[in-house]
């Protein structure tokens, strides 16, 4: 009787009934970096990334066509790091002007079960253990994608990332809620790679501004069953004093761009992504 009880353990345990059973690779990130013109900022980027206490990640930097020495900085890093096996480094030969095109042509490269890591070019990752958390979370086969959360560099002002009510998710009303899913952002490549490449577009082209609020609202929306996580501890530091930072810019457009998106068709909430 015991060997049986034992057997029918292991076949449940294999075959569906305890999810995490099969759930036993580390977690496995991708950091993206897209940069332009960051000279000032990208050695401390670079070293706060590389860094990291946890060891299976890879590094994608995306130079889009920088002025100034922005690239010759990150390769001269890379070299003299030995970080060859751990970074890649695209020159764009053409500047393609925003985040978003850069990061969707590297996404769209990538095995669906790698974990998407963003991190602008001119910020930074708030310790040596930030991967270590976030892997906490994706050892949860549950866990779709997280956000969250982040502090300002120099001056420090209050985060706009905080935990989405159970009751936003439930009626997929992530548009009409507050801005609220910020950096640190995660996720499977896979839920990226399922956003229409239109719902990306506005005029024609990429967003040029507010890419960060096309992408993550469908990819709530088809987490909405309970795939997301807010992480409330500090993951990220944003560089406030970058002038060429969107809200910098243009305001105006950044608001405008906002309004367009959350007026957009919600996704459907997904029952599974793999």
């Amino acid at each position: 009787m015991r060997h049986f009880f034992t057997h029918i353990c292991l076949f449940i345990s294999l075959f569906g009934l305890y999810p995490n059973a099969l759930h036993t690779a580390e977690p496995n990130f991708t950091i993206i970096i897209p940069s332009y013109n960051n000279e000032r900022w990208c050695i401390g980027n670079l070293e706060s990334v590389a860094s990291q206490t946890y060891p299976h990640f890879s590094v994608i930097y995306i130079n889009d066509c920088s002025s100034d020495k922005t690239g010759e900085l990150v390769d001269d890093f890379v070299k003299t790091r030995n970080l060859q096996n751990k970074f890649t480094v695209i020159h764009n030969k053409e500047r393609k002007g925003a985040p978003l095109p850069n990061i969707h042509a590297v996404i769209s490269t990538l095995a669906p079960d790698t974990i998407v890591v963003i991190v602008d070019g001119d910020d930074r990752l708030a310790h040596p253990h930030v991967l270590d958390r976030v892997a906490k979370e994706y050892r949860n086969p549950n866990v779709w994608m997280t956000y969250g959360n982040y502090t300002t560099h120099p001056i420090v002002h209050p985060s706009c990332c905080k935990k989405i009510p159970s009751k936003i998710a439930k009626k997929g009303a992530f548009r009409s809620f507050q801005w609220a899913s910020s950096h640190l952002r995660t996720h499977y490549a896979k839920l990226f790679q399922l956003i229409k490449k239109e719902d990306l577009f506005w005029n024609g082209a990429f967003y040029p501004m507010a890419g960060d609020v096309a992408s993550m609202f469908p990819m709530l929306e088809m987490s909405a069953k309970g795939h997301f996580r807010f992480i409330e501890d500090v993951l990220y530091i944003y560089n406030i004093a970058n002038p060429i930072n969107e809200s910098r810019l243009n305001l105006k457009l950044q608001y405008d761009l906002d309004l367009h998106i959350r007026k957009q068709r919600p996704y459907a909430a997904l029952n599974r992504l793999f």
